[in-house]
């Protein structure tokens, strides 16, 4: 193996044991927050639809953009190489 492949496999080991163990244990700020979360009050479905809305037509914008012109980028190669053979 190379210096590379090891370097990379560690830093996956190491992250993956970190994102592991920051789902597995409860974070000090939500053992802080119990009695202030009890009074949060669930929001209403068009609350809730106004909030997914704002999220993704203004703050994922530009990666629907691009995304967008990745499968348009995609249908067009596949037309390309299909009408080849």
């Amino acid at each position: 193996m190379r210096y590379a492949e090891i370097l990379g496999s560690i830093s996956t080991l190491v992250l993956a044991i970190v994102l592991l163990y920051s789902f597995s244990t409860n974070p000090p700020v939500y053992e802080h927050w119990v009695n202030v979360a009890g009074r949060l009050v669930p929001p209403s479905a068009l609350e809730s639809g106004k909030a997914i809305s704002i999220y993704v037509w203004e703050d994922l914008f530009p990666a629907v953009v691009a995304l967008a012109v990745a499968f348009l980028a995609f249908v067009m190669a596949l037309v390309v190489l299909l009408r080849r053979g």
